[in-house]
C-alpha cells in the first residue's frame, strides 16, 4: 500500500536568527531551504518523481510501502537515512516524520490525513536533550552551546562552524536575482553581505528596515481545496497535477515579488556627482533623505574597489507566499508596500472559489530597527506586526485587502505589539496603524492618504499640497511639525487650541493636511504621530520611465507528475 510522508522543519526563526551576523543569518536560512530541496530529498532510493512538494521547510513524499523487503522503496528505511545526515549536515536543525498509508484514489483524502499527523507529531514529540559537550568548558561566542571549533581563534559550536563552511553557497542562493544594470552604467549591482555596507549614514546612527510579508489564508485555500477533492471523489493523478500547479505559482510568487523589489530598487538608481568624482545615488522623494553627498554627511550607495554596488536591500527568506528581506530604514516602507502591490497582480490555480483562479493579498509588519539589534528580536518585531496587520484585516471583514503595519525603534524582551501600542501610543488613541493600501477597502485613512496627502509632496499638483512635507507652512517650520505630535498625547483640546493660535499668527491661510480636522483626530484616533514619526525618515522612491533588469533565473522544479523522474 503507497505512503505519503510529511516532513516539517522545526523552529525555523530560531535557527535562523541564532546569530546576529547577517553573513550567519544567510547562511542558516540557505540550510533550511537546503534540507528540503529536491537534490537533499532525492537519496537514499527516493526519486524526484516520488516529491509531491518541498518548498518552505516543509515536504511530501510518496513512498511505495510503510516497510518494504526493498530499503530504497520504504518510507521509514529513508526517514532513517535523511535524519541521520540531517543532524549531520545541519546540527541543531530538527524535523517533525509522519506517514500515512492510503489506498487508491484516496491521495485526497490522505493528504488532509498527513497534515494533522504531522501537526500531532510536533505537538506529542519529545525534545531532545543531548549531551552537547561535558568536558568542554569554553561556549561558543555567537549561540552560548559548548564550543566545538574556532573560527579565527573565536570559539564556536559545531551548528556555526557547519553555517559558516556554507557562506559562499548561501551567497550563491542569490544569484539569480542579482540585477542587470543598463549599459553604459560604470556598475554592476550586488546584495551586500553586511548590514554596514547597506547603504546607510555612515558614522552617524541610522536604522534598518526588518520587511515580513505573508500571504493572507493561503492555509485555508489550500485546505479548502482538499476538501473539494475528496468530496468530489478526484483520482489521485489529477489531485497530484493540481497540487503541483499551485504548489509551483506560489513558489514563483515569491521569486516575481522579490524581483519586482530588486527592479524597483535598481530603476531609481543614478549617477551623480562632477566628472572628477562620480558616484551611484538613489533617487526618491523627499530629495534631502536621498542617497547622495551633501553638506553634513557622506550618504552615498557603498561600492567595491571594482565598482559594484552594493544595493540598499538583502532577502533573508523567501518562501513562497512568505518573504523576509532587510534594507536601509528609509524605504523600508516604500518596498513593503511594493512587495503588497505585486503579491495582487498574479493569479493562483485551483485555490479560488470552486477550483478556480484567485488573487492573493498579503500584509506585511515593518520594525525599523538600530543596525545592529539583535536579529531575533527584530524578526519577532517584523513578524508580530504582520500579524498586527492581519487581525485588522480580520476585523475590517475585507478578504481582498492588503494591509502595513510598523514600528520604528527596538523594543523591551518578550514586549508584543499590543504591549508596545499601549505604552507608547495611548492604548492606540495616538495612532491609526495598521493601514490598509489603497483601493481595497472603504476606510479612507490608507497607507496612499497617509504618504500622500498627510505627508506629502504627492503626486500631481493637488495632491500633498497640504501635506507636512508638501506645504511651505508647514515644511519651513519643523518645530511647528514636531510640536503637533507632542501636544496630540494632550488630547484634542489642545491640538485645536495651539492650531488655531497658529492660525490666526498666519491670517487663516494655515489649514490641516489631509483634510483632517482642527483638533487632529478622526474619532477617537489621531494619524499626527503616525506621519511625524515618518516626516525626516521615510523615503518614497522614484524609478526612471525605463528601467531594464534581467529576469530572474527559474528556481528548481520542486513538483513533478506522478512517474516522472528527473
Amino acid at each position: 500500500m503507497p505512503v505519503l510522508t510529511g516532513v516539517d522543519v522545526l523552529d525555523i526563526q530560531r535557527y535562523i536568527f541564532g546569530s546576529n551576523r547577517l553573513r550567519d543569518v544567510l547562511a542558516a536560512s540557505w540550510m533550511v531551504e537546503h534540507v528540503t530541496s529536491l537534490d537533499a530529498l532525492a537519496q537514499w532510493g527516493l526519486t524526484r518523481g516520488r516529491i509531491l512538494l518541498a518548498a518552505g521547510g516543509n515536504a511530501v513524499l510518496q513512498f511505495d510501502a510503510l516497510d518494504a523487503a526493498d530499503p530504497t522503496k520504504a518510507a521509514r528505511n529513508w526517514t532513517a537515512a535523511y535524519t541521520r545526515w540531517l543532524q549531520e549536515t545541519a546540527p541543531g536543525l530538527e524535523v517533525a516524520v509522519a506517514h500515512h498509508p492510503y489506498a487508491a484514489n484516496g491521495l485526497g483524502r490522505a493528504l488532509q490525513a498527513l497534515q494533522i499527523k504531522v501537526a500531532q507529531r510536533k505537538l506529542s514529540r519529545i525534545p531532545s536533550a543531548p549531551q552537547l559537550g561535558l568536558s568542554v568548558t569554553a561556549s561558543c561566542a555567537i549561540t552560548g552551546l559548548p564550543a566545538a571549533d574556532l573560527d579565527q581563534d573565536i570559539p564556536v559550536s559545531r551548528q556555526i562552524k557547519q553555517l559558516r563552511n556554507r557562506h559562499q553557497e548561501a551567497k550563491d542562493r542569490w544569484n539569480p536575482f542579482r540585477p542587470v544594470l543598463p549599459s553604459p552604467s560604470p556598475w554592476t549591482a550586488d546584495f551586500p553581505i553586511e548590514l554596514d555596507l547597506m547603504g546607510r549614514t555612515h558614522h552617524h546612527t541610522s536604522l534598518v528596515g526588518v520587511v515580513h510579508v505573508d500571504g493572507n489564508g493561503v492555509g485555508r485555500m489550500i485546505a479548502d481545496w482538499l476538501q473539494r477533492q475528496v468530496d468530489d471523489g478526484t483520482n489521485d493523478e489529477t489531485v497530484w497535477m493540481k497540487c503541483g500547479e499551485w504548489s509551483r505559482t506560489l513558489r514563483d510568487l515569491g521569486d516575481t515579488v522579490l524581483h519586482a523589489l530588486v527592479v524597483r530598487v535598481t530603476g531609481c538608481l543614478e549617477e551623480a556627482g562632477d566628472h572628477g568624482n562620480r558616484y551611484c545615488a538613489l533617487r526618491g522623494t523627499p530629495d534631502e533623505l536621498g542617497f547622495r553627498l551633501n553638506d553634513w554627511h557622506d550618504d552615498l550607495l557603498r561600492r567595491t574597489t571594482d565598482d559594484t554596488v552594493f544595493l540598499p536591500l538583502r532577502p533573508i527568506l523567501l518562501g513562497g507566499d512568505d518573504l523576509t528581506f532587510v534594507c536601509d530604514g528609509r524605504i523600508a516602507l516604500d518596498l513593503a508596500v511594493g512587495a503588497l502591490d505585486e503579491f495582487g497582480r498574479h493569479d493562483i490555480p485551483h485555490l479560488g472559489e470552486n477550483g478556480g483562479t484567485t488573487r492573493l493579498t498579503a500584509c506585511a509588519g515593518v520594525a525599523m530597527v538600530k543596525a545592529h539589534a539583535p536579529f531575533h528580536r527584530s524578526y519577532e518585531l517584523a513578524s508580530g506586526l504582520c500579524d498586527s496587520a492581519k487581525q485588522a484585516r480580520r476585523e475590517a471583514n475585507s478578504p481582498t485587502s492588503s494591509w502595513l503595519d510598523w514600528h520604528i525603534g527596538t523594543t523591551r524582551p518578550g514586549e508584543t505589539v499590543a504591549t508596545i501600542r499601549a505604552r507608547q501610543y495611548g492604548n492606540g488613541t495616538l495612532t491609526m496603524r495598521p493601514y490598509p493600501l489603497p483601493g481595497s477597502v472603504a476606510r479612507t485613512q490608507t497607507w496612499g492618504w497617509l504618504d500622500q496627502e498627510l505627508l506629502g509632496p504627492g503626486t500631481g499638483v493637488a495632491a500633498g499640497s497640504n501635506g507636512f512635507r508638501g506645504n511651505d507652512r508647514w515644511n519651513e517650520s519643523r518645530n511647528r511639525v514636531k510640536q503637533l505630535g507632542s501636544l496630540a498625547t494632550d488630547g484634542k483640546a489642545e491640538v485645536q487650541r495651539q492650531f488655531r493660535a497658529w492660525q490666526a499668527s498666519e491670517h487663516g491661510v494655515l489649514a490641516m493636511p489631509a483634510a483632517l480636522p482642527d483638533d487632529g483626530y478622526l474619532g477617537s484616533q489621531t494619524p499626527l504621530v503616525d506621519a511625524i514619526e515618518l516626516i525626516d525618515l521615510h523615503l518614497r522612491l522614484e524609478m526612471a520611465p525605463a528601467v531594464h533588469s534581467s529576469a530572474p533565473v527559474p528556481a528548481e522544479d520542486r513538483s513533478i507528475p506522478p512517474g516522472g523522474e528527473a
